[in-house]
């Protein structure tokens, strides 16, 4: 498809160095047939295949446009012609994917043209094309070093004042011709140096003879092309910004508008200021309204006061646009930042501590949960998930808003321990009335049960209800990812008008970012997008993370356990540890497996990280397994005070 895009560029390639005759042959750029005197001189250069290919029935040569090209600007090697290609019409739509590939263009050596260019500008006066036909006066041939090829026939215009490069154009027809591309190098951008003229709008057009007519209508800069094809412009610009704001002047048919609409979107992509030149076309005479010579000739001060206005134009746009620039980087200035901050401290927009409603936790985490991430990891068993479920219900229960993503479990199933949870609660901790998830699930139970027994549930779930409302459940197995998880918080956001907690359960069972990267890849990413998720929205998220097989029974969990992922350990604001209390490194998986096989828990949490505040602050806490409820473990609070450990005055403070 790319080469197509190029092939159809034939005639297109013909135009700019060959003559067409009313026959429908063209002059040969290769064996001058069509060039001679005679009475036989048309042309005997054809274009056929939908003008895809041509054949000279002088010469006998042919091909499609890369032949051509490699012919007459002497590139033998097909990536230097579609590099030509490229320069002259543009890169194609596509280019890159899947296309030849590149090689290294040797450097051209460096000819100087001064002798030639020289004798042409002497002999500048002896054709009218420049006066007559192009409208100059003496003074702009003189001032761009223009000429003339009499044996050629052509005219001669310079490309810059050292002389390196430079085109000549038929005087009678259409052809232009240019140093072969060895000894010269590719076509350069027109008066490249006008770029960097300081301040002075730069009008970019497609050919040098429009340039020189917006630089002689007016004190204003400009440079060409070469064509429709902008690539060698943008990769200047992407080397080196303009040290003034564009104008594109391109000319006024269907092929200069797309070019100038696509040359837009670069500038645009790039960071170049620049505005579309409008001209009033109805002031010009009919068959002079294509180009800017057309308009320099037809109504010389009509141009150039549209000139003047275009370049008001740029120049106020780029002023409007330099201040948003400058508003945008003092931004992040101090000053702004203090301003914002005490706006924020000081207003409704307060970063307030939401409590978890586990109060040694709370006050481990200077009152509870700010804007950040918090990740929670243990060993399995250990009731990772029971206890964000119960922190979640408490979060709820006091009035903030929670969205729960649970990637393991059924929403029916974290119903059913926080309602097993609740008939441990309601009735008073009697372990012989609550109920477990299997009791609440069973219809055959459930209609075993006796009357009081009943009646405990329905108390449990009327608990439920009162704050069940700022409770959203989503499930899913390995297809919920963080870009998932951030639009469903937006949209929460947006509907409610209130922002929420987010909980995962859990990281490493995300939908990946990409099926291609390994699971630590992708686990580096989901941390760092959460990260930024609570940044950007001004919220907690929490997250169960696994820990590596390697910290598994071997004593006290430490933040080296979440290293399999090494955003979780630096991306996190809070890192928190479930574990066994009172593990050590002797016989510590022998220390898990009794915890695990005893239906009370005694756990402790270890914050491991706090980036706002104090490490290594320990939480006992009571797991009761059957009925998915941790309780403050006081005998664990006790035992810190026989230590030595100094107590708070709220140390006894219960957590319901």
């Amino acid at each position: 498809m790319e080469l197509d895009f190029y092939k159809e560029k034939l005639t297109a390639y013909l135009e700019r160095i060959s003559v067409k005759e009313r026959s429908g042959l063209y002059h040969c750029p290769l064996c001058g047939s069509g060039t001679h005197r005679g009475s036989h001189s048309d042309g005997a250069f054809s274009v056929y295949n939908g003008g895809k290919n041509w054949h000279c029935f002088s010469c006998s040569q042919s091909g499609d446009i890369f032949t051509l090209i490699g012919l007459v600007e002497d590139l033998p090697d097909f990536t230097q012609q579609l590099h030509f290609a490229e320069e002259l019409f543009g890169r194609a739509p596509g280019a890159g994917q899947g296309s030849a590939p590149e090689k290294k263009r040797p450097a051209p050596v460096q000819t100087d043209f001064s002798s030639y260019i020289t004798a042409c500008m002497q002999d500048a006066g002896k054709t009218d094309y420049w006066t007559k036909t192009r409208g100059f006066s003496a003074e702009t041939v003189k001032r761009f070093h223009l000429g003339y090829d009499e044996e050629k026939q052509a005219v001669v215009i310079p490309y810059d004042s050292s002389h390196t490069y430079y085109m000549t154009r038929s005087i009678k027809g259409k052809s232009f011709r240019k140093p072969k591309t060895a000894s010269a190098g590719g076509e350069p951008i027109y008066h490249v140096n006008a770029l960097d003229q300081d301040k002075t709008p730069c009008f970019v057009c497609e050919s040098p003879i429009d340039a020189i007519s917006i630089m002689s209508a007016g004190s204003f800069q400009a440079v060409a092309v070469g064509g429709t094809g902008f690539r060698k412009l943008i990769d200047r610009l992407e080397q080196k910004k303009p040290a003034c704001p564009l104008i594109l002047s391109f000319d006024a048919d269907d092929a200069g508008k797309t070019a100038s609409e696509h040359l837009a979107e670069e500038l645009r992509r790039i960071g170049v200021p620049f505005v579309t030149a409008e001209y009033d076309l109805s002031v010009y005479p009919e068959g002079m309204r294509k180009d800017a010579n057309d308009f320099f000739r037809g109504n010389p001060a009509a141009f150039a006061q549209q000139l003047a206005q275009n370049a008001e134009a740029v120049t106020a746009e780029t002023a409007v646009s330099l201040t948003a620039e400058r508003s945008a980087h003092d931004a992040a200035s101090g000053a702004r930042r203090l301003s914002g901050f005490l706006d924020h401290i000081r207003g409704d927009h307060a970063d307030e501590a939401i409590p978890t409603g586990f109060a040694d936790l709370d006050k481990e985490l200077d009152g509870g949960l700010f804007a950040g991430l918090y990740v929670l990891g243990a060993v399995s068993s250990l009731g990772k998930t029971t206890f964000i479920l119960q922190a979640a219900d408490q979060i709820a229960e006091a009035g903030t808003d929670v969205l729960y993503f649970s990637l393991e479990m059924s929403a029916s199933e974290l119903l059913a321990k926080s309602i097993s949870r609740q008939t441990y609660l309601c009735s008073g901790g009697d372990v012989r009335q609550a109920k477990t998830v299997r009791g609440i699930l069973t219809k055959s139970r459930y209609e075993g049960y006796s009357q009081e027994e009943k009646s405990l549930i329905d108390k449990a779930v009327l608990a439920y209800q009162k704050y069940s409302d700022r409770l959203y459940y989503y499930e899913g197995i390995g297809d919920i990812g963080v870009a998932e998880i951030r639009s469903r918080t937006e949209e929460h956001i947006r509907l409610t008008g209130r922002k929420p907690v987010v909980m995962i359960d859990y990281l490493q069972i995300l939908a990946p970012f990409d099926l291609r990267a390994t699971d630590k890849t992708n686990t580096d990413k989901a941390v760092l997008e959460m990260k930024r998720m609570s940044r950007d929205l001004g919220i907690p998220v929490l997250a169960i993370s696994s820990l590596n097989r390697m910290s598994y029974g071997t004593g006290e969990i430490e933040m080296s356990a979440f290293k399999e992922s090494g955003a979780i350990e630096y991306g996190s604001d809070v890192l928190i540890g479930l574990q066994v209390q009172g593990i050590g490194q002797d016989d510590a998986q022998k220390k898990i497996n009794e915890c695990k096989e005893h239906r009370i828990r005694d756990v402790e949490l270890k914050i491991l990280k706090n980036r706002n505040g104090q490490t290594g602050g320990r939480i006992g806490l009571r797991y009761y397994t059957l009925f998915n409820c941790f309780e403050r473990d006081d005998s664990y609070v006790a035992r810190k005070i026989l230590s030595g450990v100094p107590a708070a005055d709220d140390e006894f403070i219960p957590a319901y």
